[in-house]
């Protein structure tokens, strides 16, 4: 059976109420205030069987101090009932509400022209043209127009016939699963908590677990009614009773959102895109407050445009809302901006991240993010939060942005796209940008160093890209043998700083090397030995061949050199010295090897761990080979 959520809408007093009575049988009017004053103060709900379709009609009330409550009620409509009455013609509330619909994204619809028994048939024809005229330009210009009355009767059955077309319609854009903004909450006795609403995103059955926005608490659906009857499952478009297991109605409020875990998140800031009323007594301003009526809900925001400094009646801009408290929301879905002071309507927006961060500079990259979601171009969405990011993008943030789900812009990214970590993406030719640029920051380091053997990894990754893309770009250079990575250092793999020594360096090396091999376990100090601004690479060249060894004395914050072949002297003394397992305490190394505590002590740490002594306590061992 086909469905279609309609909204009833009109100008105060023009029948909307008792049309929907006597097309369904129910009365809307439901609160003992309305049915003392004779006026619609909460939306209404009632349904029409006609044929095969089921038609949800939500009655908003039409005086102008409830307008929260009408835009709460066309929270999941698809179309609307306009209700006209054919003698009063259109009236300021007809113009607001018909400006608040079609804000909301909602342009399909029947016009019902009510009281016709107040029309004479002769009228008819040329009052029905001036009401068509005085519509031109709003989305209600073509739809069907009725002439009925809910004292005769007279039209109800062709009504019923054109609100049953609609449930064709297709369905507005929803959610990335469950979402039930909340309209009521009451307490049923024997039963606890019921919450009603129009079931946007996806289907509920009993047992579903939703949380709850407002506190980020996890609850269960012990019921599901629709239209007051028990159901197994209710589908998306559906208006929707839960039954909540666990939860004091108290504890839930109009307003709340319920919806599926992870389809979600409470945020202090949304992104929209925002159309000012052509009508509108004035418009939007930088740093505005307004009030933001959002499905049930409603709050106020401060605006931030992004692309201008006002956006004028008849215009669109970009901005961003930034609320005093959290809200939840999803991509695609409607809002209205009211003024606070005159309250009235100035234009409506969409919301296209309903989870981002504040914008304080870079404020056109984000721009042409918002202007790449609003296309829900992928391709386009993904480069530009790449550019937003230095150069990487959250296959999340982008399937939010798209309104599709992480698979589906997976797919359509294709090849062009490539996952670099847990949920993090670049673009293929950002990827291979990345690497040449790391490749060319190498090598550059080495053209002007070419005596160096490796660089520090800091100054090569100190690039103004995302840390995970430089990460990338590290391992897979690493992995096809390009560079050599050694704990804080790297180095193209090609670099041989041997083959740009000059034969005057070469021989100066070979002297230090002399002189430290002279030197023994008492090596000359490392200020001593570099007379030239070339000796501390050459040093540096001689500990990366293995020829030479630095050690630190942390107490005495000095750094040493040894010759290797003096350190391999001193371990085959100790092996004579203190054979098999025999102890040794420092003073007994420092006294065999003739040397003093400066250097017996960062070379037994060596030989610590280097695996060739082991330490037990005060005293050593030399390990067997």
């Amino acid at each position: 059976m086909k469905s279609c959520p309609v909204i009833v809408i009109g100008h105060v007093d023009h029948g909307k109420t008792s049309l929907v009575r006597k097309l369904t049988g129910i009365d809307t009017d439901r609160l003992p205030e309305e049915k003392a004053r004779g006026l619609s103060i909460t939306a209404g709900y009632a349904y029409l069987r006609h044929g095969s379709a089921v038609i949800d009609l939500i009655d908003a009330p039409g005086h102008e101090n409830f307008v929260r409550a009408m835009v709460s009620g066309a929270s999941g409509a698809r179309a609307a009932l306009l209700v006209l009455s054919a003698s009063e013609g259109v009236q300021p509330q007809t113009l607001e509400h018909i400006q608040i619909v079609d804000a909301l994204g909602i342009h399909a619809g029947v016009i019902a022209l009510t009281k016709a028994d107040l029309v004479a048939a002769g009228d008819r024809a040329r009052r029905a043209a001036e009401l068509r005229a005085s519509l031109a330009g709003t989305c209600f210009r073509d739809a069907p127009m009725i002439y009925c009355s809910s004292v005769t009767g007279e039209g109800l059955e062709d009504l019923g016939s054109a609100l049953s077309d609609l449930s064709s319609l297709p369905m507005l854009p929803g959610p990335p699963g469950a979402f039930l903004s909340i309209d009521r909450v009451f307490a049923s006795e024997g039963h606890g908590t019921v919450v009603t609403g129009t079931l946007l995103g996806g289907a509920l059955k009993p047992e579903d677990e939703l949380m709850l926005a407002s506190t980020g608490r996890a609850v269960t659906v012990r019921r599901v009614q629709v239209r007051g009857d028990d159901v197994l499952v209710a589908q998306d478009g559906e208006r929707t009773a839960l039954n909540l297991r666990s939860v004091a109605a108290g504890d839930v409020r109009p307003g709340d959102v319920l919806h599926a875990p992870r389809v979600c998140s409470r945020s202090l800031n949304l992104d929209v895109t925002v159309e000012i009323l052509a009508h509108a007594s004035r418009g939007l301003r930088h740093m505005d407050d307004v009030r933001v009526l959002y499905a049930t809900s409603q709050a106020v925001a401060t605006v931030r445009l992004m692309d201008a400094r006002q956006i004028g009646p008849g215009e669109t801009g970009f901005a961003q809302l930034r609320f005093a408290q959290p809200v939840v929301a999803f991509s695609g879905q409607r809002a209205i901006l009211r003024s606070l002071s005159p309250q009235q309507t100035l234009g409506g927006a969409v919301i296209l991240d309903p989870a981002a961060t504040p914008v304080i500079s870079g404020k056109e990259k984000r721009l042409a993010t918002l202007k790449a979601a609003e296309q829900r171009d992928v391709r386009a969405l993904a480069a530009a939060l790449a550019d937003e990011h230095a150069g990487v993008f959250r296959l999340q943030d982008l399937a939010r942005l798209a309104r599709a789900s992480v698979p589906d812009v997976r797919a359509r990214l294709g090849a062009g796209c490539l996952e670099i970590g847990d949920g993090i993406a670049v673009r293929a030719e950002s990827a291979e940008r990345a690497k040449e640029d790391y490749l060319a920051r190498l090598a550059a380091y080495h053209q002007e160093n070419p005596l160096k053997p490796r660089a520090l990894r800091t100054a090569i990754r100190a690039a103004p890209l995302a840390p995970a893309l430089i990460d990338y770009a590290e391992a897979t250079l690493a992995a096809a043998g390009a560079i050599r990575l050694s704990n804080a250092y790297v180095a193209l793999a090609s670099h041989d700083p041997a083959d740009h020594l000059t034969p005057e360096q070469t021989a100066r090396m070979d002297m230090l090397s002399s002189q430290l091999k002279s030197g023994g376990l008492a090596p000359p100090g490392v200020d001593g030995l570099m007379l030239t601004v070339v000796d501390a690479d050459l040093l540096d060249l001689l500990i990366e061949s293995g020829i030479v060894v630095r050690l630190l004395n942390v107490s005495l914050k000095q750094t040493i050199l040894f010759h290797a072949d003096a350190m391999r002297d001193a371990a085959r003394i100790l092996r004579q010295r203190f054979p098999g397992e025999a102890a040794f305490t420092t003073g007994e190394a420092r006294a065999a090897l003739k040397t003093s505590r400066k250097y017996i002590v960062p070379l037994l740490e060596h030989f610590d761990t280097a695996g060739i002594t082991r330490r037990t306590g005060d005293t050593r061992y030399l390990v067997c080979v």
